[in-house]
């Protein structure tokens, strides 16, 4: 498309930054003084914001499946289930091999029930949540039966 010779262009208006130019060589600007009653607004909200989320953070029975997403499928694959877990797809079916994390087996691919991973974070957060004892690895468990 071509514009028309007799179309009229605005013309362009040069804006300067507030300090006096583009270098900002000019006076600094100071911003104007807040009313103490706007700050004492903002005080009362943080407050305000603050006690809610004291209260939604001790209220008990809430779930880690509400931060969810609820369009996710109930089998997750491995990259799915990788993404929300932060961790590579090949760590995810490592873990799945070995029996660490909740899966199925479904033909030729493995996939990750939503829920169980949900309640198999959970679980081991729980622990360090509550100062509790952790599982330890298989790898660490030593039998040290003497008969043997």
């Amino acid at each position: 498309m071509t514009r028309s010779a007799s179309t009229p262009r605005g013309n362009l208006e040069t804006l300067e930054r507030p300090e006096g130019g583009a270098g900002g060589t000019g006076p600094p600007v100071v911003p104007p003084a807040v009313p103490a009653q706007a700050r004492r607004d903002v005080v009362a909200t943080l407050h305000r914001l603050i006690d809610t989320l004291t209260e939604l953070s001790e209220s008990p029975g809430r779930s880690n499946a509400a931060s969810l997403p609820s369009n996710l499928p109930l089998l997750l694959t491995a990259v799915e289930a990788g993404k929300l877990l932060s961790i590579s797809r090949s760590k995810v079916l490592d873990l799945a091999t070995r029996g660490h994390l909740p899966s199925l087996r479904i033909g030729g691919s493995v996939r990750i029930p939503r829920e169980a991973l949900v309640e198999w974070i959970a679980d081991r957060t729980n622990g360090v949540q509550t100062g509790g004892v952790t599982r330890e690895p298989e790898w660490a468990r030593v039998d040290r039966d003497p008969d043997r």
